[in-house]
């Protein structure tokens, strides 16, 4: 029934793309309903939170588990299988009446989007070779997409129909959709993953991986984005808001604008990396850079409207590369062990993204809003170090065509330009 399509660009782009919008749609909407979805459960919306703790500990779990199975596993049933996981966690979720089943959703919701990012990730190594720096912007770039169409889904939804299953059944429906079209085509298998013979070696060498601090930095500075663009997007909302007095409704677009923000600096990147207007390197910089000024300019005047609309889509805008890029380098850079590296780069976002939000909201009682919105900004300037020493590690410019040495072990695969 599947592995009778030999996939096109554009036919695997709009399966990887659709994967993330499905995924950005699934994963703001909880956050958006979370007052519904308390009242559904007859908890206080304190307790209702825990929903978030759920999500990022199916994230981890799965992040964890799915390091070994590209090894064992063809990575486009890892991306079906999260899709299909997501989807089934996301329509429990709004539908019942019972907290715990609610926390288990959440569970699955976030097991499923580890599973995807880490298949998602190894089908566009194995198939974008020596473009996969651009092609990762344009597919995260559908992320943010799907974050934009959530809500308003949801708004939709309960305004016509009073329903709030209705966003959670579309993100649904197109999870499945993009499941049925990853299993549908004939996509490149993980190296060496039917070498049985082979595995003692490829232990020892993801020892000797493990030992190179180029991997460490990649993973402190993935953990570092992830920990910015969550603690910026999940508290500006209530910066602007408690900063200029005005109303939860008109403070909430901030959210939004950073959003379109992250959706164009992402799709925009991955334009200019195609057509060979920026490198790899100074896109990296500049990103950083700016992130750090926007997001500054922000946590000074929050209270101004148009400079808090106008500074959130700057910052987006900033932040979109920084996470496509830094998987592409380090994609291409571990090729060889990319399942496992690629799952502690997911541990690493995971963890920072439970611990730097809930810590942000802990010090708005102690420090002035200004402050705590400001944390964002400081740690996309702390990327500097690492990505600096991560620099100085690699003995050459990995996109430089020229430069294989990393590439030569899929030489045999099938690549899809």
């Amino acid at each position: 029934m599947y592995n009778n399509i030999t996939p096109g660009p554009r036919l695997l782009l709009t399966t990887l793309g659709l994967a993330f919008v499905a995924t950005g749609i699934l994963s703001t909407v909880p956050g958006a309903s979370l007052l519904q979805l308390a009242q559904n459960t007859h908890v206080t919306l304190a307790v209702a939170g825990g929903a978030f703790m759920a999500s990022a500990f199916g994230f981890l779990l799965s992040a964890l588990l799915a390091g070994s199975f590209p090894n064992l596993v063809q990575p486009k049933y890892l991306l079906a299988s999260g899709l299909l996981i997501m989807g089934i966690g996301s329509i429990l979720t709004p539908c019942t009446d019972s907290f715990a089943l609610l926390l288990f959703g959440q569970i699955l919701r976030g097991a499923g989007a580890g599973l995807i990012n880490i298949g998602l990730n190894t089908i566009a190594t194995l198939s974008f070779r020596e473009t996969l720096s651009a092609k990762l912007n344009t597919i995260h770039g559908m992320y943010g997409l799907g974050a934009l169409l959530g809500p308003l889904v949801l708004a939709f939804g309960l305004q016509f129909f009073q329903s709030l299953a209705l966003a959670y059944m579309v993100g649904a429906i197109l999870a499945a959709a993009a499941s049925a079209l990853a299993l549908a085509q004939h996509l490149p298998a993980s190296p060496r993953s039917n070498r049985v013979q082979e595995r003692p070696a490829n232990t020892r060498e993801l020892r000797n991986v493990l030992r190179q601090s180029l991997l460490w930095m990649m993973v402190l500075q993935i953990s570092l984005y992830a920990s910015a663009e969550i603690g910026f997007g999940s508290w500006i909302v209530t910066a602007v808001n408690q900063s200029s007095g005005i109303s939860l409704a008109l403070a909430a677009p901030v959210a939004t604008a950073f959003y379109i923000g992250l959706t164009c600096g992402r799709l925009g990147g991955g334009a200019l990396l195609k057509r060979a207007r920026i490198t790899e390197r100074r896109l990296l910089y500049t990103s950083i850079f700016g992130g750090t000024v926007a997001g500054l300019v922000v946590a000074f005047f929050p209270g101004q409207l148009l400079v808090s609309y106008i500074g959130s889509i700057l910052v987006g805008c900033f932040y979109g590369p920084l996470f496509p890029s830094i998987m592409s380098i380090t994609s291409r850079r571990f090729l060889h062990v990319l399942g496992p590296v690629s799952s502690m780069m997911m541990v690493g976002n995971g963890l920072m993204t439970m611990i730097v939000p809930t810590s942000m909201g802990e010090l708005i009682p102690i420090l002035h809003i200004n402050w705590v919105i400001a944390i964002p900004a400081l740690l996309c300037l702390s990327m500097l170090l690492p990505m600096a020493l991560a620099n100085r590690a690699q003995r050459t410019t990995l996109q430089l065509s020229v430069e294989q040495h990393t590439m030569e072990i899929t030489a045999e695969l099938p690549v899809i330009q």
